[in-house]
């Protein structure tokens, strides 16, 4: 049976010493106050859970941009393997990410390019597909990455392809930097994995259109976006990450809504 994943709720023993904060009354009913959550001080907190003989901690852009929104809630999810409670979350996405494989798969091993992207993307799709891809760090972390699409150019280089799904057209806002990092994370991998990249990664949307015959088949727009991208700035987020995990836990994050929640109800 796999065991299910430790939330903050369940790590509280580990977060506050042994056992989970206590309401603390003084006279007149009046409860205390406790430190605020952003104390420029760096916790002890709990001792990370050893990894087992001959395996490694795995990083991921995934894991790199949690680091950067909380890495309080980085070093717990990766130490201690304590997640962050999930909330409501919509599955429409997973379904249009598999059926817009399935499609893509339809033109793997020709010479062309599906319609949707034809002319948006140079190049022809990566057959057989190499989807996930390790790079070895050191002995006890590594970096991983699981790619959407890749194409190969006439001239032999590689460059990743990423699906998003969208409410709207994309042109009409900035773009999140997370997605940058993303494409700079596969062609890092893919580099590795001694790939040559083309130093280039393509976005490709897929959102909801306008129409009058909905009844008739559901609209969507595509539209491709093409990033330059720099392997070499993926190294040093990983080298920051490990400093972060190596080291004590860190204070919360002001700005994180779940450490946030943990210091609110220390007063109860």
């Amino acid at each position: 049976m796999t065991p299910r994943k430790r939330t903050l709720a369940d790590g509280q023993a580990d977060l506050f010493g042994g056992a989970a904060p206590k309401r603390t009354v003084a006279k007149r009913g009046v409860v205390k106050k406790r430190a605020p959550v952003h104390s420029p001080t760096r916790g002890t907190g709990p001792t990370p859970i050893p990894l087992p003989p001959g395996k490694k901690r795995w990083l991921s852009a995934t894991g790199l941009e949690s680091m950067r929104r909380c890495p309080r809630c980085f070093w717990l999810q990766v130490n201690m393997k304590l997640y962050q409670p999930e909330g409501i979350v919509s599955r429409l996405a997973n379904r249009f990410d598999g059926v817009i494989k399935k499609y893509f798969d339809l033109y793997r091993g020709t010479p062309d390019l599906p319609p949707l992207v034809a002319g948006q993307i140079e190049g022809r799709l990566e057959s057989p597909f190499q989807e996930i891809y390790f790079a070895n760090i050191s002995p006890k972390y590594g970096y991983m990455g699981k790619l959407d699409e890749c194409v190969v150019r006439d001239d032999g280089k590689f460059t990743p392809v990423d699906h998003k799904t969208a409410s709207s057209d994309p042109t009409t806002r900035e773009l999140i930097p997370a997605y940058q990092f993303q494409l700079d994370s596969y062609s890092y991998l893919l580099r590795e994995n001694r790939k040559p990249v083309s130093g280039i990664g393509h976005l490709v949307y897929f959102y909801p259109a306008e129409g009058e015959k909905l009844h008739e088949g559901f609209p969507m727009q595509v539209t491709v976006k093409t990033l330059t991208t720099d392997p070499d700035r993926v190294r040093p987020r990983i080298d920051e990450a490990i400093t972060v995990l190596e080291g004590p836990l860190p204070a919360g994050n002001p700005e994180c809504p779940f450490c946030r929640y943990v210091e609110t109800v220390k007063v109860f």
